[in-house]
């Protein structure tokens, strides 16, 4: 039951994901926005913090939630 679907295999071994976009990170930003925290769109610095966050969510995972989760 407590499978994960993340992380995902890279598909192209040149790392590109034509689903990872700058969109993508954008609308993650609004979506936060929604919910009350600060906008992510007026900080270039904020947006590509958001965009390594995702990567590593989506591509890399984390091996600190592994030897948590064991």
């Amino acid at each position: 039951m407590d499978e994960r679907l993340y992380p995902i295999e890279l598909a192209d071994p040149d790392g590109d994901d034509p689903r990872f976009t700058f969109g993508l990170v954008h609308e993650v930003g609004e979506v936060l926005a929604k919910h009350g925290f600060p906008g992510v769109g007026e900080s270039w610095r904020d947006h590509l913090e958001l965009q390594q966050a995702l990567y590593r969510f989506i591509y890399v995972g984390d091996l600190r939630t592994e030897r948590l989760a064991s």
